[in-house]
């Protein structure tokens, strides 16, 4: 296992969201406000520009610098991305959705108790919630050309598994930051999620010792 501090990377993430600001802040408010388009926007967000602004984070991340220009300029990776989080998605809800299922079909035997029923649906949270942690790296595979779709979910949570402490470490230092910057007006959230694109892949090069921005 690495030795990673994640102070030190949102620090680096700091540095680095200083420098491109504009083009993270800039992709985060298209893609919202395209979503909210009647039929189609959603579509475009998941399809084009939420995988671009994950493109957009790791070339941050790993040049120092990147461009909108860049940052849509390969579109099959784009939509390797997509794809990723369509099937990892699909993945995510089917093993909680079972046993909420389950939870609520048992609530018509009363051989079983509401708690029980409870526990299985809290269960099936818990779940939702690890499978999420441990897909977080396989875009980043993608982008670095080592996985395919399929096998990127499988070096993600092989990541994780390895470094689950440090990955989790991170998750509650994003989850504190989002909620300080929730607290301050809401407007600390326009630094802290743009931030977090560039985070994860700083997070992704130092777990696997991929060449990415030096160490300042």
């Amino acid at each position: 296992m690495r030795a990673v501090s994640i102070s030190q990377l949102w620090g680096r993430a700091w540095d680095l969201f200083k420098v491109n600001w504009l083009l993270l802040l800039g992709l985060l408010v298209l893609s919202i406000i395209v979503s909210f388009i009647p039929y189609i926007g959603g579509l475009i967000t998941m399809i084009l520009l939420s995988p671009a602004l994950v493109r957009a984070g790791y070339l941050v991340a790993r040049k120092g610098q990147s461009s909108s220009r860049e940052a849509f300029g390969d579109i099959g990776s784009l939509l390797m991305i997509f794809v990723y989080n369509l099937i990892f998605g699909l993945i995510l809800l089917l093993i909680p959705a079972i046993l909420i299922g389950v939870g609520y079909v048992l609530m018509m035997d009363s051989v079983y108790t509401k708690e029980k029923v409870v526990i299985l649906i809290v269960a099936g949270l818990i779940i939702f919630f690890i499978l999420n942690l441990f897909g977080w790296a396989g875009p980043y595979a993608i982008l670095s050309g080592r996985a395919g779709i399929f096998s990127a979910i499988g070096q993600s949570f092989s990541l994780t598994g390895r470094n689950f402490g440090t990955v989790f470490l991170g998750l509650l230092s994003y989850i504190g930051l989002a909620i300080l910057g929730a607290i301050l007006c809401g407007v600390g959230l326009l630094v802290v999620f743009p931030m977090s694109y560039v985070f994860w892949p700083l997070l992704y090069f130092a777990l696997t010792g991929e060449e990415g921005l030096p160490h300042s």
